[in-house]
């Protein structure tokens, strides 16, 4: 046999002069604790703000948006700005600038307001070459034959710069570096 339901009836006084004579009425206790429902509003960014990019990839680097915007990178870690309208228009016509990461948006608020973290989930930029550089010879050659092929081509030309200049000398490493891209670190081989 179903038990027909109980109807709830809660008075709360929310009198706010704080005189809480008034009588409460409340004929079953209920013992989950009130929520409230927090919504969050996004907030809307000007679409002519100026957003700070660099380029993540060694040598030049060109985008020309289709509002006729060129920017020109000539090496890793030039900064530029990009109007937030114009950064829209390569999400979504050239997406490969920012899935590849050939450029990195430096503006956090950005990030999160367009959502860049999801399409660049697998880049790295030059901290994280240098971490990668610092680990045993056997995760070196594990996380570059994972790598993408502008990760690869970043960790050659940071690695052997590092190599030119005496600041790469451990063996197991260069090894591993060599063995995952298949070229040498020393250009004189």
């Amino acid at each position: 046999m179903v038990k027909p339901m109980q109807k709830k009836e809660t008075v709360i006084n929310t009198d706010p002069s704080g005189d809480n004579d008034a009588p409460e009425k409340n004929n079953e206790i209920n013992d989950s604790k009130q929520t409230t429902i927090e919504r969050k509003v996004r907030k809307q960014l000007d679409e002519n703000l100026l957003v700070p990019i660099r380029s993540n990839v060694t040598g030049r680097l060109t985008y020309k948006s289709r509002t006729g915007v060129d920017i020109r990178f000539s090496n890793i870690g030039d900064e530029d700005v990009i109007t937030l309208r114009d950064l829209r228009t390569m999400i979504s016509s050239n997406r490969s600038f920012l899935e590849k990461g050939w450029i990195l948006v430096l503006d956090e608020e950005v990030v999160d307001y367009l959502n860049i973290s999801r399409i660049q989930k697998n880049v790295v930029d030059a901290e994280d070459i240098e971490h990668i550089l610092q680990l045993p010879g056997d995760k070196i050659l594990k996380t570059v034959n994972e790598a993408s092929a502008n990760t690869k081509s970043l960790i050659f030309d940071l690695a052997q710069d590092k190599f030119l200049n005496n600041q790469l000398t451990d063996y197991h490493t260069i090894k591993a570096i060599e063995e995952g891209l298949g070229q040498s670190l020393d250009p004189n081989n």
